[in-house]
């Protein structure tokens, strides 16, 4: 025996015995008949195999209708060929070549299987097809603006360029059903003017739905929406504040802007109907060119121009003095005011100016009013506001004035002689330094109190002290 074993063909035969014995082992199925082994052939179902159009002459048709959409092909193959092959690597196809508009059931052709492995079925077998024909229609673009911009700033006229008119095409059926065609703009919140170089139209039905597949030209717009803030022009006054250095008086105050642009919220801009800004004397040292920084009213957004320059001219100034009748005003209710002090019911004023200026200033140029805004009964010490023409300051402080204010009198009445209702009796007349008679005679005949001029744009000096 064990010379035989030695041998080498005895080896080799006993080899392949125990190769055919481990083989027959691995296959070896228990539940079929002993003499049968498992087959390495499987079947496999691809599903939703989406099926694809050739030949189409897409340039004058459109297909409308393929169904169904998908196919579901039965294969067979090894194990290993089956397990290698992705889903991508079946396809299915619909020859369309030389077909026009109609209804149509087109069988369909399997492509190249992968390699080891073959087609058992495919379903469905045919698929039926709707082509229709491309037309095309022109309309005019609209635009949509999305939110709303920044507060109290508004939307202008949007501009589409080179224009609006967009060529559309699509299939007969779809060409006769669109409505419009509309291109959308975001402007919520925005400050500035919103630009799309590459705004993208989308096309709509007559009920409002979008069409899917359209062809445009151009494809794309250029749309600009203008987004502002409400302007209106309204004159600039250019008044004075401060007192210049002594010996110095404001002979001009002179700009070429006669006009800014006020912007904000349109329903406040009606209230607005002028800009006012000041020259503060206290910074001006000898004649020249000013520049002011112009502020918006309250409640506005900007004004345009910014800043003005303002030329200022100073002259060598001297000082007059007037008697002006002082104004008693604002008077509580229940309350009588008479003037205790001066008594003559006048204030001596010194105003500084040039000699032009002065030789032209007149009493009744020049108010001076006592406020009593707010004061109860008793003596009161009030300083005079001081209301002065154009160019003209006031040389010192405004002068203090005594006033009393006592409760109102009851009306006494007298009973009629011939027994009828009783009469009132006649109020006195206010006393002359109450400020309403004629506080005597000045050194100018008074005119119309409170003129305050208007020249260069400026408003009257109204100097409290």
């Amino acid at each position: 025996m064990d010379k035989w074993l030695s041998h080498p063909t005895a080896v080799k035969i006993l080899s392949v015995v125990i190769g055919i014995l481990l083989w027959a082992v691995v296959h070896f199925d228990p539940e079929s008949t002993p003499n049968t082994v498992t087959s390495t052939t499987e079947t496999k179902s691809v599903d939703m195999v989406s099926i694809k159009t050739e030949g189409l002459d897409e340039s004058s048709y459109a297909l409308k209708l393929l169904e169904p959409s998908v196919a579901r092909m039965m294969v067979r193959g090894s194990r290993s060929a089956l397990a290698f092959a992705e889903d991508d690597d079946y396809s299915v196809s619909v020859n369309l070549s030389g077909k026009g508009p109609g209804t149509y059931t087109v069988p369909l052709t399997v492509g190249k299987l992968p390699r080891g492995i073959e087609l058992l079925t495919v379903s469905p077998a045919q698929v039926e097809v709707v082509i229709d024909r491309l037309e095309s229609g022109t309309f005019e673009a609209g635009i949509v603006t999305q939110g709303k911009p920044a507060e109290a700033y508004e939307v202008g006229a949007p501009i589409i360029k080179p224009g609006s008119s967009v060529q559309v095409t699509l299939p007969a059926q779809d060409l006769a059903r669109v409505g419009s065609v509309k291109v959308f703009v975001n402007v919520d919140g925005e400050q500035e003017t919103v630009r799309d170089k590459k705004a993208r139209m989308i096309v709509f039905d007559k009920s409002g739905n979008e069409i899917q597949g359209a062809i445009l030209e151009p494809q794309t717009l250029d749309v600009e929406v203008p987004v502002t803030l409400p302007g209106k022009a309204v004159p600039l006054q250019i008044g004075n504040k401060g007192e210049l250095p002594d010996g110095l008086s404001l002979q001009a105050i002179e700009t070429r802007v006669k006009e800014v642009t006020v912007y904000g919220n349109r329903d406040k801009l009606e209230s607005v109907n002028l800009l006012a800004v000041e020259v503060d004397l206290t910074q001006i040292k000898a004649s020249g060119e000013v520049e002011l920084e112009l502020l918006p009213p309250e409640g506005m957004k900007a004004v345009e121009p910014s800043k003005v320059k303002v030329m200022v001219t100073l002259a060598s100034s001297d000082v007059r003095t007037l008697e002006v009748p002082i104004l008693l005003e604002n008077t509580g209710s229940g309350l009588d005011a008479s003037l205790e002090k001066p008594e003559d019911g006048t204030a001596s004023i010194g105003v500084r100016g040039t000699p032009e200026e002065l030789a032209s200033v007149k009493v009744g140029d020049i108010r001076a009013v006592a406020d009593l805004q707010d004061l109860k009964e008793g003596t009161h010490e009030v300083r005079l506001k001081l209301t002065l023409p154009n160019f003209v300051q006031a040389a010192g402080e405004a002068p203090l004035v005594t006033v009393r204010l006592t409760a109102s009198e009851p009306a006494s009445t007298l009973p009629d002689q011939d027994g009828g209702s009783p009469s009132p009796t006649p109020t006195p007349s206010s006393p002359p330094n109450g400020g309403s008679s004629d506080p005597g005679t000045t050194e100018e005949e008074p005119g119309a109190a409170g003129n305050t001029g208007d020249s260069n744009g400026g408003g009257g000096n109204d100097n409290p002290g």
